[in-house]
């Protein structure tokens, strides 16, 4: 029996990633304790439920932080359906958006973490900061005797993210098999890691047009260490 066999698949762990070419890049995971998964859902489906009630996000549109705070995508209510100016409509989903950080922050058997480069290393290091993130969490994995399982957004087409599995060593190895792909419109999970990347992206990038997001990684998540430098 080897040492994979040895440990219980204990957690979950969901990763997006955020950036641009000019700043940083980044992913974000938002790992749980497999307990308290469905519990976790049920927090994210009421948050839903009371996007639905208010009238203008229906609970079918998937979140994503860019259109949400560019006020922008096809499945996103016209401001003038509901009587609201232009400027409100986009607070409103903004707020969409800060809502949801706290709603992750809320739920029970969390442990957020957040690896970033500096985008001028290159598009090629996108891989290398993946199996550096992949790395560090490996190594805290197996220093709590924990094993977990990767869900990431994507369809499967990019190898580098199963070879980053595949270079982690034998010994103590903390990550069960290759990563799982599922496109974030079908997860929401990896739509909550979403708004996660990208107010983590925000915080580091400090783009003047997004200053109103600069603090919120901090504010919603106080205990977190990181965002790290890998």
């Amino acid at each position: 029996m080897n040492e994979l066999d040895r440990k219980l698949c204990r957690r979950t762990t969901y990763v997006d990633d955020s950036g641009n070419s000019r700043d940083f890049m980044l992913f974000s995971g938002l790992d749980f304790d497999n307990r308290f998964l469905p519990e976790a859902r049920a927090y994210w489906v009421h948050f839903r439920e009371e996007l639905a009630g208010e009238g203008i996000l229906a609970a079918h549109v998937p979140l994503h932080a860019v259109d949400l705070i560019g006020g922008r995508g096809r499945h996103i209510h016209s401001y003038g359906e509901h009587g609201l100016s232009r400027t409100r409509h986009r607070q409103y989903l903004r707020d969409v958006v800060r809502r949801g950080l706290q709603v992750v922050a809320d739920m029970p058997g969390i442990r957020i973490r957040i690896a970033y480069r500096n985008a001028l290393l290159g598009k090629r290091d996108r891989p290398e900061l993946y199996l550096a993130m992949l790395t560090d969490m490996n190594r805290d994995l197996a220093e709590r005797s924990e094993m977990a399982r990767i869900i990431i957004d994507g369809n499967g087409t990019d190898p580098s993210f199963r070879r980053a599995h595949r270079r982690l060593p034998a010994a103590n190895r903390s990550i069960n098999g290759d990563p799982i792909f599922l496109p974030a419109k079908r997860c929401d999970l990896l739509q909550a890691a979403d708004l996660v990347a990208y107010a983590a992206f925000q915080s580091l990038a400090a783009a003047p047009n997004r200053s109103f997001m600069w603090d919120w990684l901090k504010q919603t998540f106080p205990q977190m260490h990181g965002p790290l430098a890998l």
